[in-house]
């Protein structure tokens, strides 16, 4: 999605640092307010709501209060946790759907590049683009009819739904700190226009013990004793997602990817070029294809 923005490596690391400070001194600050006015912990946690912070709220502020301010604090995590995906929950219907649609639109997006760079099985169905709508339909179909799959889990087992919900988190975080990981330990690394300098280092290394320690967290059970229904099932589904992940890579997948593609612009309104965006984005996949299996570059 940088790739749309202008000076993505300015704006991009501006955006993220910004948005993690400011949620950083909000949160602290939130907290110390709940701790402030929370009164007795032990009537807080057995509220029949079974929401402390909501119920914090209605102590404090109110019926009208705590409704409003319970309501607008859903509204943001709505809006601020995209890690999970979306539906089977009691919220604004209408919010589910503008969300939705916008995870979607990311998720779509960022198989479409996999796929550009070959990284994901059947790539070259993925990077089609519609001659019409000048979008990756079919990337952004399988999104769709995979997150409709993965939420009817939510109606046999929420044991199963909460284990992929940490999942998509853990990988989340990791698919972050790999790349700070590998950057720690091989060193082959170029900073660019915007970096902490000395900083870095430390901030790498926390960065990776906390993905670390918190990663451990979100594959423990809530509870004791475990049973089937009360297991988080995360590790299986990690287990799962990187045995696949190891057979696709030494069968077929080192085969052909030998990185990100490196493309170039070329105009679809020459004289005589009446190739549409589909047929386009075949034939340069072939070319790269080619290019692959013969040991050159891209």
């Amino acid at each position: 999605i940088t790739e749309e923005i202008s000076k993505p490596e300015l704006k991009a690391p501006w955006a993220i640092s910004s948005a993690m400070l400011l949620t950083y001194i909000g949160g602290f600050l939130f907290n110390i307010v709940l701790s402030f006015v929370m009164g007795d912990k032990t009537s807080i946690l057995e509220s029949p709501v079974e929401q402390p912070v909501a119920q914090i709220f209605h102590n404090v502020l109110g019926k009208t209060g705590g409704i409003f301010y319970t309501v607008c604090a859903f509204v943001i995590i709505k809006f601020v946790t995209f890690t999970g995906m979306v539906g089977g929950y009691d919220s604004c219907p209408t919010l589910e759907i503008w969300l939705t649609l916008w995870l979607k639109q990311s998720l779509g997006r960022t198989l479409f590049a996999f796929s550009r760079d070959r990284l994901v099985p059947f790539s070259h169905i993925w990077i089609q683009i519609h001659p019409t709508t000048q979008t990756p339909l079919h990337a952004v179909w399988i999104c769709v009819f995979g997150a409709i799959v993965i939420n009817l889990v939510s109606l046999g087992s929420y044991a199963a739904i909460v284990g992929v919900f940490a999942t998509t988190t853990i990988a989340l975080d990791w698919s972050f700190c790999i790349p700070i990981a590998c950057k720690m330990l091989f060193g082959q690394f170029e900073p660019g226009p915007w970096h902490m300098g000395r900083f870095s280092w430390w901030v790498n290394a926390y960065a990776v013990v906390w993905t670390l320690f918190a990663s451990i967290i979100f594959i423990l059970p809530t509870t004791r004793p475990v049973s089937g229904d009360t297991m988080n099932y995360a590790i299986a589904f990690l287990g799962a997602i990187l045995i696949l992940s190891a057979i696709f890579w030494y069968t077929s997948g080192r085969k052909y990817y030998t990185g990100p593609v490196i493309e170039a612009e070329v105009s679809t309104s020459a004289p005589g070029n009446s190739r549409n965006g589909s047929e386009f984005s075949e034939e340069f996949l072939r070319v790269q294809q080619t290019k692959s299996n013969q040991g050159v570059a891209t």
